[in-house]
């Protein structure tokens, strides 16, 4: 029984898939949200998060997509393959953005006044401590020089408020920058781009494969921290364990009794069912699971 995808408004797609030195990555929040929710395309987050960009437990945008996602989701119709182009764009367009971009240090400007202004009032004993303290050793010295140094001036109060102190402002180096997704400066198009995949005999076995599995009603990750082609789950890794390791091999190819040990034991220590993949003479997809069984 193969599944079918729930019917959506064509507005929605095709996804721009962009094409950038061979990766191919979705940039848009909505699109990596529809490929997983409506199509069961994981795909792989590479990018920082703008609020926690030095660690990478979690991950953000762009979600980069293996070529059998890519070319699944182009023969669905779901999506296209496209190179990004940037085009000048006018002067107007561009005293905009640079009018948006100073109106934003501005406001930073009074924000961090006003931040420091809080700090300042939070720590304004101690700021006239410290001018105590300073003032204080001024008169030592001039009294160490011979100057008559009533004992009045170093009991004075000394008074200050946060209004009187000159705050900087910050410098426009300093400021925060929004990271557009896209050039703001500059027009950008999409041109369509010709792919050529799968090419080879593996590449063919590949997505035939990976197809089939989709066809089924499976989601497909990669499956190399197994040691096999892809991982199969019966629903969104996010709630479900894969259940199978898919190993894609050439149907005439000699299979040694040390690899089929090897990979059943594998299996076993995951807990998952070794799952070999073959396309047959007549192009019919064959699968053989292994599985481990204890000798009574």
């Amino acid at each position: 029984m193969f599944y079918e995808t729930n019917k959506m408004s064509t507005e929605k797609f095709p996804v721009k898939i962009t094409n950038f030195q061979n990766d191919f990555l979705i940039w848009s929040a909505s699109d990596s949200r529809v490929v997983r929710e409506e199509f069961r395309i994981v795909g792989t987050l590479t990018g920082c998060l703008p609020r926690a960009p030095h660690q990478n437990t979690h991950l953000g945008l762009p979600l980069q997509l293996c070529k059998e996602e890519v070319r699944l989701l182009i023969d669905k119709g779901f999506a296209e393959l496209v190179e990004t182009v940037y085009e000048d764009v006018n002067d107007t367009t561009r005293n905009e953005f640079k009018q948006r971009e100073q109106e934003s240090y501005e406001r930073q400007i009074d924000l961090f006044k006003e931040d420091r202004k809080v700090e300042l009032k939070r720590c304004l004993p101690k700021i006239i401590e410290g001018k105590k303290a300073k003032r204080n050793k001024l008169l030592d010295e001039r009294k160490k020089k011979g100057e008559d140094i009533p004992d009045s001036e170093y009991e004075a109060e000394i008074q200050l408020c946060v209004e009187d102190i000159a705050i900087p402002d910050i410098e426009k180096r300093h400021m925060m920058v929004q990271t557009p997704l896209e050039c703001a400066t500059k027009k950008t198009t999409y041109k369509p781009v010709d792919w050529d995949f799968p090419h080879t005999d593996s590449e063919k076995l590949r997505y035939a494969v990976f197809r089939d599995l989709w066809e089924r009603g499976h989601f497909i990750t990669s499956g190399l921290k197994f040691g096999g082609d892809f991982l199969s789950y019966p629903g969104d890794p996010s709630r479900f364990h894969s259940f199978f390791i898919v190993v894609c091999r050439p149907y005439r190819e000699p299979l040694c009794a040390g690899d089929i040990v090897t990979m059943g034991r594998l299996g076993t220590s995951v807990k998952k069912t070794v799952v070999l993949c073959s396309l047959d003479d007549a192009g019919k997809i064959c699968y053989t699971s292994l599985q481990w069984t204890g000798i009574s």
